[in-house]
């Protein structure tokens, strides 16, 4: 089952993330991802986008003891497949990556840290792609993902 979309974050953009951490939690995070969806319905999944590389901007950083992250501007051309909305489903969600969490902690509560802006916009790129939950796997993909099939992905 495609448990969210969103853009993900590996290799020496995980490291410049992390590096920029004022305080570091002790759970750090390694699939750092922006949430563009959890659990979508079948338009709601982006397969025109999957595999793509996109720039984000981190503008602000938060921290609260349990929480470590980054608050992120989307830029106009990823906006359109943002559509991670609060309980309300009018507002959306502030879009951010969780850098690092306490124990016990959720990284879902990363968006309600009160953000410092950061001296100057920091561009990072990453990959949209589904995070899969299939048969007690969990695992990134950066295939289209077949909405018609649950759990199988399009050749």
């Amino acid at each position: 089952m495609l448990s969210y979309e969103g853009i993900f974050f590996e290799g020496e953009t995980l490291d410049l993330i992390h590096s920029l951490e004022a305080e570091q939690l002790p759970i750090v995070n390694d699939e750092i991802h922006c949430t563009f969806k959890y659990h979508p319905s079948a338009n709601e999944v982006f397969n025109e986008i999957v595999g793509k590389e996109m720039e984000v901007l981190l503008i602000g950083y938060g921290f609260n003891g349990q929480n470590s992250g980054f608050q992120l501007m989307l830029l106009e051309n990823v906006t359109p497949y943002y559509i991670n909305y609060e309980e309300d489903g009018k507002t959306l969600k502030v879009p951010h990556i969780t850098a690092s969490l306490a124990e016990g902690a959720k990284a879902s509560n990363t968006k309600d840290l009160h953000f410092k802006r950061l001296e100057r916009p920091i561009p990072i790129r990453g990959k949209f792609g589904f995070w899969i939950k299939d048969e007690g796997k969990e695992y990134l993909s950066f295939e289209p993902y077949n909405v018609t099939k649950e759990n199988e992905p399009l050749k």
